[in-house]
């Protein structure tokens, strides 16, 4: 480990490994390669698709429905995004987009499997080294089930699960194909550590002092939250106890205090009004719609009167332009999105006003 970089927000900065380090020159190649697929094809292919779709008559038709429809029901929603979808696939150009995803998704997944075990002394020797200590904790609960709506499923073509791998959150592979945008609802060329802070920003007041994100996986947007609010208290809650063990390895080592839990975002485990904030990223379209009004209404116990809610998730299907919708109906059976569908067709208005 000849290079290194400063890393942190407490008052001692940390050595932190840079991702090149911790991933061998093939496996960087090979994942390089992926994302320059990505980026091709989620351009200028899907942009071929796109005019094949919108100039041909049916297309049209359907395209012009859906820009004046936006207030039709889910069921008028769902009939015409399928009859679009039925369309699309019958477009050479599409399909050529499409294929490029799901192998890029797919080889990328496993690719950065590979990458992690092949690095696996690096990374054992990495956790068992001392970090500064910024005050957070960790609290698992091993012996929680999980619930059956999330049980067994390979989100995002996990190739051994959510948390099924002690390696599952190392290696930068993803990063170095997601880097470019283009996939499932964001668009190429878009910087995801800009957007997190560029969501967290929308929040209206600048003086919550206790927010809590649900589902934070790790904690890369906790970290964005940190820039907005420096002083605030940070509470993150996921299901994935892998997910929030190695974030709060990242955590302590950024020198980002942080208070990090396992357990479902429908029981926070806070009492009625104790939090000022409560902020999600790209977290809704991973659960059913019952599940997520469940989720709204421990967000709402917990919020303190005067509160915000910020969600930053996939845009419904009426939306959007009906290309767009088929591109997001895709996901729902192509990237193991099993909640797509339901969720892109829901009005969460609604919901959060119920």
């Amino acid at each position: 480990m000849s290079e290194a970089k400063s890393e942190g927000t407490g008052a001692q900065a940390v050595r932190m490994p840079v991702a090149s380090q911790t991933m061998s020159q093939r496996s960087r190649a090979g994942l390089d390669v992926l994302g320059g697929i990505l980026k091709f094809t989620s351009v200028a292919t899907r942009e071929a698709a796109r005019q094949d779709f919108e100039t041909s008559p049916e297309g049209r038709a359907l395209t012009e429905a859906h820009a004046t429809g936006t207030a039709d029901t889910p069921e008028a929603i769902a009939e015409r995004v399928d009859k679009a979808k039925d369309l699309a696939a019958s477009l050479p150009n599409y399909r050529m987009e499409r294929f490029a995803q799901r192998y890029v998704a797919e080889e990328m997944m496993n690719r950065n499997l590979v990458a992690a075990e092949e690095m696996r002394a690096m990374h054992e020797h990495l956790d068992s080294l001392p970090v500064n200590s910024a005050g957070g904790s960790l609290a698992l609960d091993p012996e929680a089930p999980l619930p059956d709506w999330y049980e067994g499923i390979h989100f995002h073509l996990a190739p051994i699960g959510v948390d099924g791998y002690d390696l599952g959150t190392k290696g930068a592979g993803i990063g170095r194909v997601f880097r470019y945008g283009g996939f499932a609802a964001v668009p190429p060329g878009s910087n995801i550590g800009g957007q997190r802070i560029d969501v967290v920003q929308q929040f209206r007041r600048r003086d919550h002092t206790r927010i809590l994100e649900i589902g934070c996986g790790s904690v890369f947007t906790l970290l964005a939250i940190s820039k907005v609010f420096p002083e605030a208290e940070l509470i993150g809650c996921d299901l994935n106890g892998r997910g929030l063990k190695e974030g709060h390895r990242l955590a302590e080592k950024m020198g980002l205090k942080v208070d990090l839990r396992q357990c479902d975002a429908r029981t926070t485990g806070e009492a009625d009004g104790s939090v000022d904030a409560v902020f999600s990223y790209a977290v809704h379209h991973e659960a059913p719609v019952p599940v997520n009004r469940e989720m709204f209404a421990e967000a709402f116990r917990i919020l303190k009167s005067g509160g915000e809610i910020v969600i930053s998730d996939p845009p419904p299907f009426r939306a959007v332009d009906m290309f767009t919708a088929v591109l997001l109906e895709w996901d729902n059976d192509h990237r193991e999105e099993p909640y797509f569908r339901e969720t892109c067709l829901a009005n969460w208005e609604d919901e959060l006003r119920a």
